[in-house]
């Protein structure tokens, strides 16, 4: 029997990519929204061509990624990836054939991409993973990745009762937000969290490279400032895959003064995305904002999935003192 092999993704592997999701589709992805014919759709899409239009975009956004397969006696048995901007890099799409599990090869692959990632001199690598998912979690452990946030997601079927709320206005964000938006992220974010992350600016303003990306990968966004009597009070998000029947809601940028006008702002978002043909939206929000969740669970949101993010440090010295 031939040993096994961690290999750099090739385009002609999309077929064995893709019969691996079907049997393997991590819960993961499926938490995420995204259906294992989604997958194949988009997998298809971004990799034909020889991926030289994903590869021409993600450079020009200035985004790093690499794709590996594992391969036992010739055949195609696993896969996963990293990808992320600047020195943040995210573990994605782990996959293992059913056939081929507890032989070591989910563990291979993350030490493959691991060793990859300490080659090109990243500081540290982030995951996310369902707090139910303990095998994750074990193999991740091993190789000393820690928790460093934890966050729920909610979901509320569409369209939404109607909120009034008079004092609340709507508008276009612009350049000049910028200041304001992050003051107000530092705010509501934990100061490791924001540091690991970064911020969420590129997501409400996104650049024009962004935007095209985004119209690429089939999805549309709404992106608001929120007014109360010549105030901005806070920023809201929501986007929508063309194939999906889900919507998501950003996390808010809402301090907690500001909650009361919370409501009226999902109802702004949920009627973007019901006009848009959703079934449904979804609304994630860090555990650490019980606020937000006491009002979404007392009103008919329901809890679906919590997930856990993890960070391993390949290099101790860049580990901040917070």
């Amino acid at each position: 029997m031939k040993e096994l092999i961690i290999r750099k993704f090739e385009h002609t592997d999309v077929d064995a990519f893709i019969r691996i999701s079907q049997s393997s589709f991590a819960e993961e992805s499926i938490a995420a929204g995204i259906t294992p014919e989604d997958f194949e759709l988009e997998t298809r899409r971004i990799f034909r061509w020889k991926m030289i239009p994903y590869r021409l975009l993600t450079m020009l956004m200035g985004v790093k990624w690499e794709a590996f397969v594992a391969e036992k006696d010739g055949v195609v048995v696993g896969g996963g990836m990293y990808i992320g901007q600047k020195d943040h890099m995210t573990l994605t799409n782990l996959m293992v054939d059913p056939q081929y599990r507890r032989q070591g090869i989910g563990q291979a692959l993350l030490v493959k991409r691991l060793e990859r990632l300490t080659e090109r001199g990243f500081p540290y690598v982030t995951t996310q993973v369902l707090e139910t998912n303990t095998a994750s979690l074990q193999n991740l452990r091993k190789q000393n990745f820690e928790v460093y946030n934890q966050y729920s997601v909610y979901e509320h079927d569409l369209p939404l009762t109607t909120r009034n709320d008079p004092a609340l206005a709507i508008r276009e964000v612009n350049s000049s937000d910028r200041v304001l938006f992050r003051n107000m992220e530092k705010t509501i974010t934990s100061p490791f969290a924001l540091f690991v992350n970064g911020s969420a600016e590129s997501q409400y303003f996104p650049s024009g490279w962004q935007k095209l990306f985004t119209r690429f990968t089939g999805y549309s966004r709404w992106i608001k400032a929120l007014v109360v009597e010549g105030e901005t009070i806070g920023f809201l998000g929501a986007s929508y895959h063309r194939r999906q029947s889900k919507g998501s809601l950003l996390q808010p940028i809402l301090p907690d003064k500001h909650l009361a006008h919370l409501p009226a702002m999902i109802q702004a978002a949920g009627s973007w995305l019901a006009d848009s043909g959703k079934a449904s939206m979804i609304l994630e929000i860090s555990d650490q904002r019980s606020e937000i969740r006491d009002y979404l669970l007392g009103n008919g949101w329901r809890k679906t999935y919590t997930w856990l993010e993890l960070i391993k440090w390949l290099d101790e010295q860049a580990r901040p003192n917070i």
